[in-house]
């Protein structure tokens, strides 16, 4: 059990350090990070299985080397990826979910139209002042005045 949670504890490692990393970055360097966590995990687990290996066992223990790199590397390895697995994938339907649903967004819409209004306002208005005079039409009067 203090195995898995080992294992976790090295995959948030791994996930926070390459959000740090996309921080410190202009652009994003990592574009999934549940996937790049998973790079300590594989080797820590590999470096752990090479000392497991070419160690002795323990004095007064009946674990076998085999029995040791399955419980204690390969088990908590397996469950870390698939968690990360299942994480990435339940992430993505979110980001699908609210795709427009962000404030902000709205908000950068109705500027950019309102933008794009007052342009056509501005190009019909010069567009207006290019009539001759001849063409413009007298301006009307109140109802009480006759010609």
């Amino acid at each position: 059990m203090g195995a898995i949670f080992f294992y976790i504890f090295v995959y948030f490692i791994g996930y926070y350090g390459s959000n740090i990393l996309n921080m410190l970055t202009v652009r994003p360097f990592i574009t999934n990070r549940y996937m790049a966590a998973l790079l300590p995990v594989y080797g820590v687990a590999l470096t752990h299985a090479y000392v497991l290996v070419n160690s002795p066992p323990p004095q007064g223990s009946d674990i076998t080397v085999e029995y040791a790199l399955l419980v204690f590397i390969t088990m908590p390895v397996v469950v870390v990826t698939l968690g990360a697995a299942y994480f990435m994938w339940n992430s993505k339907g979110k980001d699908d979910d609210h795709t427009g649903d962000n404030p902000s967004d709205n908000d950068r819409n109705s500027a950019e139209t309102a933008t794009v209004e007052a342009a056509d306002l501005k190009t019909e208005e010069q567009s207006g002042n290019t009539e001759s005079s001849d063409e413009k039409v007298a301006p009307r009067r109140s109802g009480n005045q006759q010609e």
